[in-house]
């Protein structure tokens, strides 16, 4: 909508739009919500595993790098020890791997759980505002711009008068 058309519109029925707006939002994040809870018990489960496969494979590696010291170099048990301990290195680096990969998946998980529990809250809350300026009125929103339009200063040209005078001063 043009800024000019937006204007136009009774400030009641701006007002319900945006609840109705809301309340929708309100209604469809907790399916999302349902599923990436779930995405997140499977990413943290797969994390967990991967990153116990990891420290097994280490904990082997570190055995066997100690048994191979036991052997003097050259032999060809030590020999045959050497090209052992290349298949745990590959598979102790192929189990970081695959930790590091199910570790980003969880974050990656936690973080869009995150982000539509905050989404969900802060729904509620504008909710809350929007039903309770309709009860109350909502005059005091265009208070600011009565106060603009009858030569006086701006909520930001007030806001900074404050911060500049430590808040000891302020317009009416």
């Amino acid at each position: 909508m043009q800024d000019e058309r937006l204007l136009e519109v009774a400030p009641e029925v701006l007002i319900r739009a945006i609840l109705h707006r809301r309340e929708r939002l309100a209604e469809m994040i907790p399916k999302q919500l349902n599923a990436r809870k779930d995405e997140k018990e499977t990413a943290e489960a797969l994390a967990r595993d991967a990153k116990q496969r990891r420290d097994l494979q280490k904990s082997e590696l570190e055995a066997f790098s100690n048994k191979l010291k036991s052997f003097d170099e050259g032999t060809s048990e030590h020999q045959e020890l050497l090209v052992q301990r290349e298949q745990f290195m590959e598979n102790a680096e192929k189990s970081e791997h695959e930790y590091l990969e199910n570790e980003l998946f969880r974050r990656r998980s936690d973080s869009r759980t995150k982000r539509l529990t905050m989404a969900l809250n802060d729904c509620q809350r504008s909710i809350e505002y929007w039903e309770l300026v309709l009860e109350q009125g909502f005059d005091h929103l265009l208070s600011d711009a009565r106060r603009v339009k009858e030569g006086g200063k701006s909520s930001y040209a007030l806001a900074r008068q404050r911060k500049t005078n430590g808040g000891s001063q302020h317009e009416s």
